[in-house]
């Protein structure tokens, strides 16, 4: 059935997964911040919209795939949403801020949160995995066309599903500075870069080992899965009640001095990287 749907946030996920949702016949008005990142989803069959207002006029489902809690927030604060339509938050922005987002929307719109656990090629693909919190009714209701994006696990209330991707992003972000912190180890003991993958993939990162290993070789890596996105996960995961303490803690630390030696907007990878060849200072 084809659905009148507005997809709000064009980046490195919101832009395929446009494609795909246009490409499957539904009537989707695109918009994002900059308009020169609307051409490809136009070119698919997507409409475009001069502003967020307009992209939602008429739409039974609007679709937010934006940066950050205070993105997804600033911009729903501008917006009116007709009465009966159902808003799709799927950024990865936390229980705490899909619990505020709630608060702030009109009661005759309904609320589900549905992050995704996949990077560019799944999301080009239709192969995400998708945690979606909220009604049944209300998941129901989005349901087919989320699985146009991919499978659909209702985990359970409103926000849940934004808690569980912040589980999820927490080991998965965890693990990758663990790598790089193994590999930095090996290299100080003497331990050829290879030979410690090749003892690494033996073990339970074996298959964070499997991913980043060619990333590493490679002389340049597309950025899938932002560091600058990574950190602020584990910022929102501390926010959330993690130890403040623990080894999410210091894993944030560490990808926040990535940051801060510029590499925020550079694959994960990169820490892995630097890590392994024992700086995450800035140059100069």
């Amino acid at each position: 059935m084809q659905l009148r749907i507005a997809f709000l946030g064009l980046g490195r996920m919101g832009l395929p997964m446009a494609i795909r949702l246009a490409r499957a016949g539904h009537d989707v008005a695109v918009w994002n911040r900059t308009a020169g990142r609307a051409e490809e989803a136009l070119a698919a069959g997507a409409h475009g919209a001069a502003s967020a207002q307009e992209a939602v006029v008429g739409r039974q489902l609007v679709i937010t795939m934006l940066s950050e809690p205070g993105a997804v927030l600033g911009l729903l604060d501008g917006l009116t949403l007709d009465p009966g339509t159902t808003l799709v938050e799927m950024s990865t922005i936390g229980p705490d801020a899909v619990a505020e987002l709630r608060k702030r929307l009109p009661a005759e719109v309904s609320l589900v949160d549905a992050p995704v656990l996949g990077s560019v090629p799944q999301a080009q693909s239709g192969a995400l995995h998708i945690f979606v919190g909220g009604s049944a009714e209300d998941v129901a209701r989005c349901a087919p066309v989320l699985s146009e994006l991919g499978t659909v696990e209702h985990v359970g209330a409103l926000g849940d599903g934004a808690a569980v991707k912040l589980v999820v992003n927490v080991a998965t972000i965890n693990s990758a500075v663990l790598l790089g912190e193994a590999l930095g180890l090996a290299a100080r003991l003497g331990i050829a870069r290879e030979t410690a993958f090749d003892a690494l993939s033996r073990t339970t990162l074996a298959p964070i080992t499997g991913v980043m290993r060619p990333r590493l070789a490679a002389s340049h890596q597309p950025t899938l899965f932002a560091l600058g996105h990574a950190e602020k996960d584990l910022r929102l995961a501390l926010e959330a009640g993690a130890r403040p303490d623990g080894v999410i803690a210091a894993a944030q630390r560490t990808l926040a001095e990535g940051r801060d030696a510029r590499l925020g907007d550079e694959d994960v990878s990169a820490i892995i990287r630097t890590l392994a060849e024992g700086s995450t200072r800035p140059a100069g």
